[in-house]
């Protein structure tokens, strides 16, 4: 490969564009922002021990705050999963709102805590029961038994009973369980996000699926439902986690949406539950309800063994692309099952992909190739018709029914292979399964492999290695890739890496390493066509010598 004055240039001023370009395009918009780190919630709930009286119920996958006086669960706690300075494990933090997930409450009106009747805590069947006599806003007392229960797969079962004990009828306009309220990831995790997916998600008692996105407008109402619909199930999730409530029997939605101004900026809280209108308890009456409910990590096979629609709250991509990217998904955790190295699965799974698409790849560039060699008589006709464009036009076709040549051979095959790109990309972006883990010199194939910063004037310039080869991989195939453009087109479509590179420079890891594989196996897909023609080409010649 030859470099000439021309391509000297272009990787100079790629170099430019990566120094200069980036703070430039942030400041004006034209690169997505990273959401930072909002540490009021991520160091204050590591830092800072709950206050008594609380009870704590535990396994190996998480860990329940339990506030006896108020019937709530203060703080989900995922020890297997580490913030951002891997010192301490997500907490799902429920005192945003300060309403605690699996708690029980009216909104029109407030109870009164007369006294907790009992309580129970069973450590070896991580089970919780607490019995409290509240006294409602007519006067009339109530025993409300919440009994919680850690299920494994970070399930928690509870069962809510309420017993009059008041000799007279009671009325709770606007009773609520709530399943727990959500933060972005970026709150809980310190972790630098690109793409954050924050929305509600939920299944209608007729079977139909609907996802609201949290909104950032305090003005905007089209995140609540009116009026609230009957449910199967609902749950909000974020970037890689989420919560879920479900119930026996389909409940009427409960939703809210609160603004939480951090250190840095105004964030978006969601909260889903279960709300009964118009509850009525009737003297001395008992009546009970059983949820379910999911706090975790958004891992297929776990939203499935708790509801097997809840797989659809990944929001790996859009539309069909979502089913793609899933399977894709799915694909690569058994590849780790296999080799043990999620870097070794991405580049498996690559292979795979280039591998399933090499015939639609070869014959793209074999028909490249052709046109490219149609180039010289191609370029007589559009001097000899320059006059009659019409004309011109006829005789190019003509030209190239005789060669056997398509002048979208080149294009279709490629185009072909776009939502599979998509959806591999989507999957690599937003697969948990990724975060904090790392592959030769990267950190954590969910994050940017950065090796060293560069302190420079106005920012710090972060060297992230796989990108930079990445986009010389491009530069690469760029300059073997057959083309059938004039100098002029050349160049600019040389300026597309340039681009790329000033757009992705802070990829995750794992895109990075996806890619750059990919066009490695295209520079060598692309060597050895080059070879196959070439020998092709000799074979006459040989013969006719003997």
């Amino acid at each position: 490969m030859k470099f000439d004055k021309e391509t000297l240039v272009f990787i100079a001023i790629c170099v430019v564009i990566l120094i200069v370009g980036r703070p430039i395009a942030r400041s004006f918009g034209l690169i997505p922002p990273v959401q930072e780190r909002d540490e009021s919630i991520a160091v204050w709930t590591a830092e800072n021990k709950p206050e008594d009286p609380f009870r704590i119920l535990k396994n190996d996958e998480m860990i329940l705050t339990i506030k006896p006086d108020e019937g709530k669960i203060s703080r989900i706690t995922l020890p297997r999963y580490l913030d951002a300075t891997k010192r301490y494990p997500i907490d799902l933090y429920q005192g945003l709102t300060r309403v605690g997930a699996l708690s029980v409450f009216d909104r029109t009106s407030t109870w009164e805590l007369v006294k907790v009747e009992a309580e129970k805590l069973d450590e070896a069947s991580g089970t919780y029961s607490l019995t409290r006599r509240l006294r409602a806003a007519g006067g009339g007392e109530f025993l409300l038994t919440q009994e919680w229960k850690l299920a494994g797969n970070y399930q928690v079962h509870c069962r809510v009973t309420f017993q009059n004990v008041s000799g007279a009828p009671l009325l709770f306009p606007a009773l609520t369980i709530n399943g727990g309220d959500l933060a972005p990831w970026a709150m809980y995790s310190g972790d630098a996000v690109r793409i954050p997916s924050h929305r509600m998600d939920l299944l209608t008692a007729n079977g139909k699926y609907m996802d609201i996105k949290a909104g950032v407008k305090e003005q905007n109402e089209d995140f609540f439902l009116v009026p609230p619909p009957q449910v199967a199930w609902a749950g909000v999730g974020n970037k890689y986690f989420g919560t879920i409530l479900t119930a026996e029997q389909p409940f009427t939605l409960y939703q809210n949406r609160f603004w939480y101004c951090g250190l840095k900026e105004k964030n978006v809280i969601l909260e889903v539950g279960a709300q009964y209108p118009n509850f009525q308890l009737g003297a001395d009456e008992i009546k009970s309800y059983d949820f379910r409910a999911y706090y975790g990590p958004k891992v297929i096979s776990l939203l499935r063994k708790f509801d097997g629609s809840t797989a659809r709250m990944m929001h790996l991509a859009w539309g069909p692309l979502d089913y793609l990217a899933r399977l894709l998904l799915w694909v690569l955790v058994a590849l780790h099952g296999i080799v043990g190295s999620y870097g070794v699965s991405i580049i498996i799974l690559t292979l795979m992909v280039r591998i399933l698409f090499y015939p639609i790849t070869a014959k793209a560039n074999a028909s490249m190739r052709k046109m490219q060699a149609l180039q010289p008589k191609m370029k007589e006709i559009r001097e000899k018709y320059k006059d009659n464009p019409q004309l011109q036009y006829v005789k190019m076709q003509e030209l190239q029914r005789a060669e056997g040549v398509n002048p979208f051979g080149g294009c279709l095959p490629i185009l072909l292979q776009i939502p599979v790109f998509f959806a591999l990309y989507a999957t690599l972006d937003g697969a948990v399964e990724l975060r904090q883990v790392p592959f030769l010199w990267a950190k954590d194939l969910a994050a940017a492999d950065t090796v060293l910063t560069i302190p420079l004037y106005f920012f710090n310039l972060p060297i992230n290695p796989l990108v930079l080869i990445m986009t010389g991989l491009m530069v690469v195939q760029q300059h073997m890739t057959p083309m059938s453009i004039d100098p002029m087109q050349k160049k600019v479509m040389l300026m597309m890496p340039v681009i790329m590179l000033l757009f992705l420079y802070d990829l995750p890891s794992g895109l990075t390493l996806y890619w750059s594989v990919s066009n490695f196996f295209s520079i060598i897909q692309m060597r050895l066509q080059r070879r196959h023609y070439k020998d092709h080409e000799a074979k006459p010649a040989g013969i006719t010598g003997k």
